[in-house]
């Protein structure tokens, strides 16, 4: 066991780290008085003790440890100052084994408590020592060497040969008859260290070794040079220690830090520094810099229809075509170059691609349409043949912003416009974005209080009998009336509610205020007619769809025929086989179901018989034109026709004209809405409405 005493913490937790992993065990002292009462009470092989203690110093301590009838044979290593030799002298006098310089190299100081043992402990002992130590080294691939300065003479342990790889007999005590296997440039700075360490001065340093078996390794070596008591350089004492493994697992953790797995592209972190990087050189420089910012259109989708492995192909192969459609100079940025350019996967289906130093912004257009044709192109993933588009925002340094994240804010902005204007092209950045991005900001900040605060209130549409002209249904509609902005139309806030995720609770709120409505006007003994209310994709596909439902029939009694639910197609072709279920649970709890929007989504002939379906619902840009377009009128009459083959009843949106109610009469089709019954009216205009034509 090994006592150290040192005053300074952090000298003894990292001496006791190196000692214990080198075998030995160790025991702390904080000061002299402390030590001493250790030194009573166990046994210790060997003494590690500071010169400069509080209370006792450190030849106190040395003298009585020297003068207690156990401490005679023990070795006592004294840790003092590099040029402190006067400390060194009275060490000595007063019996110390051997001295360790300030500041301490840990590695060296376990050689030297070797060596102090080696020549005081019982035979026993040193085996054991010398065992753990060996072992220690081995794992380690650490070997040790002493060089005598004075003879020019070098002794190099086992090990240490072993890392270099056969040396040869007249090289293995040659100080520097190993240079020649170190590379260049490594190699003269190997040798200027070794120079400078013959005047006194340590060093450390790693180097690469191409062995005679034609291995190339990576050793770090440590050295410090020891001195006499005239302060001549006498010995080098160094460790040698083969990094190669540690090195390679550096840099592997290192490029999967700076590297997405997937794609093998520059992740976020290693984009967010090499455009900081850029943006401080443009700067510098005057010259611009473009950012594009990419989302893949509709990737969702077909994540949802085959599965997130053929996504992640089609990720890998979406990377592979963007850096190959770049310029030559736009490649992806490897560590080692500070002026390449750098392609990203920020995460999901966002990527992003750094331009440096363009003449004007059309470069950047250049590349962003180079880009879209690319990708555009069909690709084969997994037998299936996709086609993929992107849109693409571009934000220009220093016109679009001065620094990293208005350049990243600016370049989304761009790309939801490019989304917006049909995807697969690409938008410049403009200050309209940032005041439309403010805009939206403030809707969804005034769209989150609106329900809480009862802002929002149902209209409701009439849905007329062709035959009789008699209201026989309506539609609730949403409207919502702002204290400032007044009525705010359902094409600004549904797509922001619908992105935000707000349009789950407020789709509840639909529901269950139609039930409410419904269940007041029979309670007043309105003649009350069946309301449907439309559900977006998103409450369709909740869990809390027939839960939410259930409770809105139970806590207002009314009957479920005066409920109806409509869906669009396209929220019941995302997952076929759940939307049937769901669809059938639906029914089971006595709902009338329609498709809303018909004809504008991809439902077949034979899809459409699966599903318990009462009614379609003719979209609005189908009558819009009847009687007068030819191809309108076509698709009109095939609906009306599937519908009577599948005996469902059609409601014909739209309807403005006589001229449409006429042409839609004359087909047979059995319900009309539109303006030329009625607007969407407020609850209490729809009762009248009810009370006009029931019987008095």
């Amino acid at each position: 066991m090994i006592l150290l005493v040192d005053d300074d913490v952090m000298v003894r937790l990292l001496a006791t780290e190196a000692l214990v992993a080198a075998g030995f065990e160790v025991m702390e002292a904080a000061d002299g008085e402390q030590a001493l009462a250790l030194f009573d009470n166990y046994a210790f092989s060997l003494v590690l003790l500071d010169v400069s203690l509080g209370g006792l110093d450190g030849f106190e301590v040395c003298r009585r440890i020297r003068e207690n009838p156990r401490g005679g044979s023990v070795p006592v290593i004294m840790l003092t100052g590099m040029d402190d030799t006067d400390s060194i002298d009275s060490a000595y006098s007063l019996g110390a084994t051997d001295f360790v310089t300030k500041p301490l190299n840990w590695t060296l100081l376990v050689y030297r408590v070797r060596y102090a043992l080696r020549s005081s402990a019982t035979l026993a002992d040193l085996e054991t020592s010398e065992r753990r130590l060996a072992v220690a080294q081995r794992v380690a691939r650490l070997g040790g060497w002493i060089w005598y300065v004075e003879e020019d003479r070098c002794e190099r342990s086992p090990i240490c040969l072993e890392l270099w790889g056969d040396v040869s007999p007249s090289a293995q005590s040659v100080p520097f008859g190993l240079l020649s296997r170190v590379m260049s440039p490594e190699r003269q700075h190997l040798r200027e260290a070794m120079e400078r360490a013959r005047e006194g001065e340590p060093y450390q340093m790693s180097f690469r070794v191409q062995r005679s078996d034609g291995n190339a390794v990576t050793l770090y070596e440590q050295a410090l040079p020891v001195r006499d008591e005239f302060g001549r350089v006498v010995r080098i004492e160094g460790v040698t220690q083969d990094v190669t493994e540690r090195e390679q697992a550096e840099r592997r953790m290192r490029f999967l830090a700076y590297h997405d797995s997937l794609t093998g592209l520059a992740n976020r972190q290693m984009f967010r520094e090499m455009l900081d990087h850029t943006i401080a050189r443009s700067g510098r420089s005057g010259k611009r810099c473009a950012l594009l910012y990419l989302d893949l259109d509709r990737l969702k989708r077909i994540n949802d229809s085959f599965g997130h492995t053929l996504g992640d192909q089609i990720l890998r192969e979406v990377a592979s075509r963007l850096t190959s459609s770049l310029r030559s100079a736009d490649v992806i940025a490897r560590e080692e170059s500070a002026h390449e350019e750098v392609v990203a996967r920020l995460g999901g289906d966002e990527f992003t691609v750094l331009l440096t130093e363009l003449a004007r912004p059309d470069d950047a257009a250049r590349v962003a349409a180079r880009i879209c044709a690319e990708l555009s192109r069909p690709l084969q993933v997994a037998h299936i043949e996709l086609v993929v588009t992107a849109s693409v925002g571009i934000a220009i340094f220093p016109d679009n912003g001065g620094d990293p994240e208005t350049l990243l804010r600016h370049a989304d902005m761009a790309m939801y416009a490019a989304k917006q204007r049909g995807r697969n092209t690409y938008e410049f950045f403009t200050e309209a974005m940032q005041l439309q991005a403010v805009e939206r900001l403030s809707l969804e900040q005034d769209l989150a209080r609106a329900l809480e605060s009862g802002q929002f209130e149902l209209h409701y549409q009439p849905q007329v009998d062709a035959a009789s002209g008699r209201i026989v249904s309506a539609e609730a509609l949403l409207r919502w009336l702002h204290p400032e902005r007044g009525m705010v139309s359902p094409v600004q806030f549904i797509p922001v509610a619908e992105e935000t995720g707000l349009i789950g609770p407020l789709g509840e709120w639909v529901v269950l205020d139609a039930c409410r409505h419904i269940a007041k006007w029979l309670a007043d003994g309105v003649p009350a007619v069946p309301v449907a209310v439309n559900l977006s994709a998103h409450n369709f596909r909740s869990d809390s769809l027939l839960t939410s439902i259930a409770h809105a029939l139970e806590s207002t009694g009314i009957p479920p025929q005066y409920l109806h639910i409509e869906l669009t197609e396209s929220a019941i072709m995302q997952e076929p086989e759940e939307a049937k279920l769901t669809l059938e649970a639906l029914k089971a709890m006595g709902l009338k179901l329609s498709i809303d929007d018909f004809g504008t989504g991809y439902s077949s002939l034979s899809t459409l018989k699966q599903y318990p379906i009462d009614l379609l619902k003719i979209d609005r840009s189908f009558v819009r034109d009847l009687p007068d377009d030819a191809s309108s009128a076509s698709i009109v009459e095939a609906i009306l026709a599937l519908a009577r083959a599948l005996d469902l009843g059609v409601v014909a949106e739209g309807v403005e004209t006589a001229q449409q109610r006429d042409f839609l009469a004359g087909h047979d089709c059995g319900l009309m809405q539109g303006y030329l019954f009625s607007k969407p009216l407020p609850g209490p205009a729809f009762i009248e409405l009810l009370y006009g034509q029931a019987p008095r």
